[in-house]
């Protein structure tokens, strides 16, 4: 019984915390907007520890598939494959002011074009109920801001790396805009 009632309060204190939250992304979005440096705080993720060129970094991905695999709430798959793909994009910056090695750059790339891929097949699965779920629409206006930061993340990175790999990266942008317009 004592855990149902920590549940519960912990769910409460999340609830309360999420609706000052949703405040603050509003100014969070027009600080943003001024400044062209997009973090990982600003995309609402961690600041990577392990890279795409690590080799134990299939670790990672296969947590992700598992946590993917455990997640039934269509809305909450949608916003997990959308924290991935931000986090694969943050995983890719960093490696590109790491590294200048050109196939571990376009193997991150080639990673982050799957996870917006999936993210936008999970947005399209819930894109349909947008008017009788509010729940829906809070993700669809999360979803334009993100992928919003995503293309000034990739836009920027377009500068930093070399010219091989410069393609992969304008393909991804291609690719990442399609999928962003299909979405919406």
């Amino acid at each position: 019984m004592k855990i149902l009632k920590v549940f519960l309060l912990s769910f409460a204190l999340l609830s309360v915390f999420g609706l000052v939250n949703a405040e603050e992304a509003v100014d969070v979005a027009e600080t943003i907007a001024l400044d062209e440096n997009v973090t990982a705080e600003d995309l609402g993720v961690a600041e990577p520890n392990l890279l795409p060129d690590s080799p134990f970094y299939f670790f990672k991905n296969w947590g992700r598939e598992i946590q993917s695999a455990l997640t039934f709430n269509p809305i909450k798959k949608a916003e997990l494959r959308e924290k991935f793909a931000n986090e694969k994009l943050i995983e890719l910056k960093k490696l590109s002011e790491k590294t200048q090695d050109t196939r571990s750059i376009e193997n991150a790339t080639e990673n982050y074009q799957k996870e917006v891929a999936r993210a936008k097949k999970a947005a399209e699965n819930i894109k349909e109920t947008a008017e009788q779920n509010p729940q829906v629409g809070k993700f669809l206006d999360k979803f334009i801001q993100q992928q919003t930061l995503q293309q000034r993340i990739l836009e920027k990175l377009e500068t930093q790396v070399s010219t091989t790999t410069l393609v992969k990266i304008q393909e991804a942008r291609q690719q990442h805009l399609e999928k962003f317009g299909e979405v919406m």
